[in-house]
């Protein structure tokens, strides 16, 4: 998994005085070093993330803060992009075998949980939580998760083999779509292209309506 000091997230720390539960930081002088302190960032475990209240996301053991609940205009979009992928995927095609949901957590590793704006899921999602990969994420970008999900999410998506990643920008109404190549990495293919979430379930969203 990616380091989380290569995100480009902002991370925001509780106090250890705090009385609310969430991660901690300390600091701790450094005898002889010429620095006043440095800060020790502990690992958490997804074990500890389910006890915590708030909004995180868990990046390689590093607890990484969720920005203020979306906007009206961000939910709407996720909304209207939900609802398209639920009819496609009530399709003859595609009929029984996908589910898209929305802002759930993917727990990936003892140390990892993300969760995407959407999913779509085939088969069993692997217990409470889903555990296994998606056939599909979106991200919505907001000024405060633009680099993570423009970097931080594009490199993680991949590395899981995630086949197909939108990238929604409602500030511009502009789309991104990017498709799983054989060598591990995305490339852009055009955001109203047909593709194929499992054999036999292809789609084709409409970009436009998703920002009316």
């Amino acid at each position: 998994l990616l380091s989380a000091f290569r995100l480009g997230c902002h991370l925001f720390w509780l106090n250890s005085g705090s009385e609310q539960s969430g991660p901690f930081s300390w600091t701790f002088p450094v005898v002889g070093s010429g620095m006043g302190a440095v800060s020790y960032i502990p690992r958490y475990s997804v074990d500890d993330f389910l006890q915590w209240e708030g909004e995180w996301e868990l990046w390689d053991g590093v607890p990484v803060s969720m920005s203020p609940a979306p906007g009206f205009f961000h939910q709407s979009v996720g909304s209207q992009l939900i609802a398209q992928l639920v009819d496609l995927l009530h399709s003859d095609d595609c009929e029984g075998s996908c589910r898209a949901v929305y802002e759930s957590d993917w727990h990936l590793e003892k140390d990892t949980v993300v969760r995407p704006d959407v999913m779509v899921v085939c088969g069993d999602p692997g217990g409470k939580w889903l555990k296994k990969r998606p056939e599909f994420t979106a991200e919505i970008l907001s000024p405060s998760t633009r680099q993570k999900d423009l970097v931080a999410k594009r490199e993680l998506y991949a590395s899981e083999g995630v086949p197909h990643y939108l990238i929604l920008d409602p500030e511009d109404k502009s789309a991104l779509l990017l498709q799983l190549g054989e060598d591990g990495t995305y490339r852009e293919i055009a955001p109203e292209s047909s593709f194929e979430l499992h054999p036999g379930c292809k789609v084709e969203l409409s970009i436009g309506p998703l920002f009316a």
